[in-house]
C-alpha cells in the first residue's frame, strides 16, 4: 500500500522552494536542494510534486487567485458607492471622493500586504523565470490590472467623477506601474515598512502630485494641478445669489 503523502511536507517544501527559486531562479533551482533544505527526500517531493515547476506553477495560480480577490472586492466596492450616490453639488463630489479614498486606502493596504507576503515569488516572476515557461506570467497579471484599472476610470469619467481630459491608458500605466516597483522594492527589504504612511503617501502622490506650485505657476500648497478628479462647478443660481447678496 502506498504511504500517504503528508500535508506538513507539502508546506515545508513550498517554503523552501520559494527560498531556493529566489536564490537561484526556477531554471537552476535542484530538487534535491529543496528537499535538503527542509529535511526531506526527493522521493517525499515527488508525492507532492511532479516537477520543481509543477510546484511554481500552483504558486502562480494561488497569487492569480488573490489578485483576482482584491479585484472583486475593490470592484464591488466602487460599483456600490457609484450605485448609491449620484452627486451634482460640490459637497456631493467631496463626499463621494472622501468615500472612494477610504475604499481605496482599505484595498491599497490589502494591495500591499499581498505584495508583501508574495514578495518572493513576485520577485521570482520579474528576474527568476527567464528561459520558462513563466517567463512573461507577471507581465501577462500587470496588463490585466493596467486594463482594469482602465474600465474603472471609464465607469467614473461616465458619471463625470474622474477627470476625462487624462487617458484612461495613462492612468492604468501609472497607478500598476507603480505598483509593480513598490513588489521589486519589497523584494529587497528585510523589515516590513509602515503600510499605513505608504498609503497615504500613495494616494497624495496620485490624487495631488508633488507640485508646492498652483496650476498658474504660484507657489501654494498642494494644488489638484494633476488631481483625476475634476473641480465642482459652482452653479449660476449659486453665483446669481451671491451678487444679490453683495
Amino acid at each position: 500500500m502506498a504511504r500517504p503523502a503528508d500535508p506538513h511536507a507539502r508546506a515545508s517544501l513550498i517554503t523552501a522552494a520559494r527560498k531556493e527559486f529566489v536564490r537561484v531562479g526556477i531554471q537552476r533551482a535542484r530538487i534535491e536542494d529543496i528537499t535538503a533544505a527542509c529535511g526531506l527526500s526527493k522521493g517525499a517531493f515527488y508525492l507532492h510534486f511532479e516537477s520543481k515547476e509543477s510546484l511554481f506553477r500552483e504558486l502562480c495560480k494561488a497569487l492569480e487567485a488573490k489578485f483576482d480577490e482584491l479585484t472583486v472586492s475593490r470592484d464591488a466596492a466602487y460599483g456600490a458607492l457609484i450605485a448609491a450616490s449620484k452627486p451634482s453639488r460640490k459637497k456631493d463630489v467631496s463626499q463621494f471622493v472622501a468615500a472612494m479614498a477610504e475604499i481605496d486606502a482599505r484595498e491599497d493596504r490589502h494591495l500591499l500586504e499581498l505584495l508583501w507576503d508574495w514578495r518572493d515569488v513576485t520577485d521570482v516572476l520579474l528576474r527568476g523565470s527567464q528561459g520558462t515557461e513563466f517567463d512573461g506570467v507577471m507581465w501577462t497579471m500587470l496588463d490585466r490590472e493596467v486594463e482594469r484599472v482602465m474600465a474603472q476610470c471609464q465607469q467614473l469619467e461616465r458619471v463625470r467623477l474622474v477627470r476625462a481630459d487624462v487617458p484612461v491608458e495613462v492612468v492604468g500605466m501609472m497607478l500598476v506601474g507603480t505598483y509593480l516597483l513598490v513588489a521589486r522594492r519589497m523584494a529587497k527589504m528585510a523589515q516590513k515598512p509602515d503600510f499605513d504612511h505608504w498609503v497615504r503617501s500613495l494616494q497624495t502622490l496620485i490624487a495631488n502630485g508633488i507640485s508646492t506650485r498652483s496650476a498658474d505657476g504660484s507657489a501654494g500648497a498642494l494644488t489638484p494641478a494633476t488631481n483625476l478628479f475634476p473641480a465642482a462647478k459652482t452653479s449660476k443660481t449659486s453665483v446669481s445669489r451671491k451678487k444679490r447678496t453683495a
